[in-house]
């Protein structure tokens, strides 16, 4: 399988986190799977999805089931906790994955992201014609570089012309989660945020798609995994203890059910995967 990350243009960055595009090298019809290997299921490859903030996934010369949905067209993930397989029925794929920061794919849509969190949509049922034209631009374009060249001309016809002032305030209290290192409440997300607790709370599930207790777990998972992928690129051993006492966790039993129940793995497994083939342990595991 053959990864090519791509980041968005500066202006992009706050709203984007990067554009993943990915090809299976072969089909399960010139291949055999062994049976023993869960990436495989009747013949059909799967990868997992890793719990995100929301993210676009292109699709090409194949056909993809996710969350029980099957297409061959731009599909919306909501923010989710969980886990996705993305199964390409004829062990073929080609594809490009977007994903969000924070926030980022509200301000960039203009979609109440509670209304899509842990959910599947096909570009057609979003109703929005720009996200057609996208699709579109995906599967005329065979460069990725190409690709993520139109991609960012769209979004950034997208930005607002003002400041997001939402926006502006989430983003302040992600920072603040990140340097509590999740050791913080609504209560106290919402004093950063400069608003009533009530209001903060529909803001919040508006931009971001899932309760602010919800986000913090998320955004601790995310945040470790990176590090580990960071010592790992470095040929350093990784300490889990050290890496769940530094992001927060209670202890290592902590962080291992954590993985188990948002990543299906343990921390010790993800450790033993070293530098995956995506180069980025919060886009895809193989």
């Amino acid at each position: 399988m053959y990864f090519q990350i791509i980041p968005p243009a500066p202006t992009l960055r706050p709203y984007i986190s990067r554009y993943v595009y990915v090809r299976a090298e072969g089909s399960t019809d010139t291949m055999i799977p062994p049976e023993d290997d869960p990436r495989f299921v009747n013949g059909k490859h799967v990868q997992p999805l890793l719990p995100n903030y929301g993210s676009f996934i292109f699709v090409r010369n194949s056909v993809v089931e996710i969350g029980g949905k099957r297409s061959d067209e731009l599909m919306l993930l909501g923010a989710n906790q969980k886990t996705l397989g993305l199964t390409t029925l004829s062990g073929w794929f080609e594809g490009m994955l977007m994903d969000f920061e924070p926030g980022g794919m509200h301000v960039l849509t203009g979609m109440d992201l509670q209304q899509l969190s842990g959910k599947v949509l096909k570009a057609q049922e979003s109703g929005d014609e720009g996200l057609l034209q996208l699709d579109r631009i995906f599967k005329s374009t065979p460069r990725a570089e190409d690709i993520t060249t139109q991609l960012d001309a769209f979004f950034l016809g997208r930005l607002p012309l003002k400041e997001d002032v939402n926006y502006a305030r989430i983003s302040k209290v992600v920072a603040a989660c990140d340097e509590e290192k999740g050791n913080i409440s609504a209560a106290e997300m919402a004093s950063v945020a400069c608003l009533g607790e009530r209001q903060f709370l529909r803001v919040f599930r508006s931009y971001v798609g899932i309760p602010p207790k919800q986000f913090i777990r998320l955004r601790r998972f995310h945040r470790t995994i990176q590090e580990m992928q960071r010592i790992a690129a470095s040929d350093k051993p990784i300490d889990l203890m050290a890496v769940a006492l530094n992001h927060g966790y209670y202890d290592l039993s902590h962080m291992a059910l954590e993985f188990q129940q948002m990543g299906c793995v343990s921390p010790g497994q993800f450790r033993m995967l070293g530098i995956p083939l995506s180069e980025d342990f919060s886009v895809f595991f193989a």
